[in-house]
């Protein structure tokens, strides 16, 4: 008898499984070849094949979760933030590019806060080098604001705007005085305005020689991988040398936090990253809103330090539209006014650029 009509057979009378049944042993089978394919991965025992029989094989789901009978997918249920990242990898692969007609635009505005700390003790001209804010007579909230606008024709007059440093907030018995010195030492001046970039291409550099570069960065995701193995490889390539304590997981990080770079990314790009993230450890669901479904990481490096993140995905459409940070080396779970970073984003289609 041929293989497939023995996997046809087996099963057959089962009933239809859920969507998030599927979605459970999809992310389930992505783990296991994850781990199996991960370079930093401890030595396995070799597991005997077996088939995998029963609902499992109904519908669709023999296709994504039998592999053939070859792969046996872990006795433990997949992780709760699992299933969210590849219900966002499903996401991005169905919503694909935003289709824009002549004359639209993709807008990607992002709002990137940090805590300023002000310490009097410090030496004049250096009253924000002190990064303690047990030590800080004010801490201020500034906010760096930039909108990328993607023309339907790629070719076209890619627009950036920017509103650098404006301060949102202060606190402490000093803060009108910090908050002061902070806006006459803000170097604003050339930073806000308009710029436009043909064909979407930059260039950066300084008196060492200059490069161009794509705003979306296309050519850093030229050769990523589809397949979960393939794209851990490729981080650990991205980022060789880099590495903490948990391996992937400072390469999420980076990635994650990059909000701007990650979202102009294709979705096929988005797709591959957030089925990488899926096989990540330690990884919990904070709260989801309809689409929109946050999570909490915590943050190891070599030292033993840790520090909380969290971040909310869109899982109709593969995007991460918010991203705050706590500093290394505070408790697990510090207050919710101890942030040192914050960044929101909002993507949508519009009709003019500025």
């Amino acid at each position: 008898m041929e293989l497939m009509e023995r996997v046809r057979e087996v099963g057959a009378d089962a009933p239809p499984m859920s969507d998030t049944g599927i979605d459970a042993a999809r992310v389930a089978l992505l783990r296991e070849i994850a781990r199996e394919g991960r370079v930093d991965a401890a030595p396995r025992r070799r597991r005997t094949a077996r088939w995998i029989g029963g609902s499992a094989l109904a519908g669709g789901l023999a296709a994504t979760a039998l592999v053939v009978g070859l792969v046996v997918v872990p006795a433990t249920a997949p992780t709760a933030s699992a299933v969210v990242f590849e219900k966002a990898a499903a996401g991005a692969e169905e919503a694909g590019s935003p289709r824009l007609a002549a004359g639209q635009y993709l807008r990607l505005r992002t709002d990137f806060a940090w805590r300023v700390v002000w310490d009097a003790d410090m030496p004049d001209g250096a009253h924000f080098n002190n990064f303690d804010p047990d030590d800080a007579e004010a801490v201020l909230e500034v906010v760096d604001t930039g909108t990328t606008y993607v023309p339907a024709d790629a070719g076209g007059d890619w627009v950036r705007e920017r509103i650098p440093y404006v301060v949102t907030a202060a606190h402490g018995a000093r803060a009108a005085e910090a908050k002061a010195e902070w806006e006459a030492q803000s170097p604003v001046e050339g930073l806000a305005g308009v710029t436009r970039y043909p064909g979407g291409v930059a260039e950066a550099g300084g008196d060492g020689g200059t490069f161009e570069y794509y705003l979306d960065d296309r050519e850093l995701y030229a050769d990523l991988p589809s397949d979960v193995p393939g794209t851990i490889e490729w981080f650990s390539r991205r980022y060789e040398g880099e590495g903490d304590a948990n391996g992937l997981a400072h390469y999420f990080a980076e990635t994650i936090s990059d909000v701007a770079v990650f979202n102009l990314a294709p979705a096929a790009a988005r797709a591959s990253m957030l089925r990488a993230f899926a096989t990540l450890d330690h990884v919990e669901v904070v709260a989801t809103s309809g689409d929109r479904t946050t999570l909490r990481y915590e943050r190891v490096r070599q030292d033993g330090d840790a520090a909380p993140i969290e971040f909310t995905l869109d899982t109709s459409r593969g995007y991460v539209l918010g991203v705050t940070s706590w500093p290394y080396g505070t408790d697990a779970d510090p207050g919710p006014d101890a942030w040192t970073s914050r960044t929101t984003a909002e993507i949508a289609v519009v009709d003019s650029a500025p």
